[in-house]
């Protein structure tokens, strides 16, 4: 059987796990960047000592920049850019389709949109029925209410 008590500590304990490493690593970066600084300041002044900090802590950046610009497109890539286009699309035609049923209550509107993340995570060929469906139903109570208006 699902447990969700179990998924729910193990997700606990990833989440703290993964803060703790990210705390320990600006740490770490923090008191490097302090040493590198009365090192830089000691050897070549209060002056170029920061300047030449702020250019070693650019390099990674600079590096990636490079690579990015002489790497060529390969069709792994656009193959990639054209998976991103559908999901765009798709995420563009949910946020219609929640905006859409804005009349509603908001426990009526937040649950629409947990149902569409599960499907979209877990199930994305019943998303668009899902989607479909939620359609049909914010176009007939917008009849109704027209209908109802006159």
């Amino acid at each position: 059987m699902f447990n969700f008590s179990d998924h729910l500590q193990e997700l606990r304990s990833l989440i703290i796990g993964l803060v703790l490493l990210l705390a320990t690593t600006i740490l770490g970066l923090v008191w490097i960047s302090i040493g590198l600084y009365h090192c830089l300041s000691g050897y070549l002044g209060s002056t170029w000592g920061p300047i030449v900090l702020g250019l070693i802590f650019f390099v990674p950046m600079l590096i990636f920049a490079v690579v990015k610009a002489f790497s060529g497109n390969t069709p792994q890539s656009q193959q990639q850019a054209t998976l991103n286009g559908y999901a765009d699309i798709s995420a563009l035609n949910i946020t219609k389709v929640i905006e859409s049923l804005s009349g509603h209550s908001p426990f009526f509107v937040a649950s629409v949109a947990i149902i569409t993340g599960v499907l979209a995570a877990r199930f994305p060929a019943l998303l668009t029925v899902f989607m479909q469906i939620l359609t049909a139903y914010a176009e007939e109570v917008k009849a109704r209410t027209t209908k109802n208006a006159t």
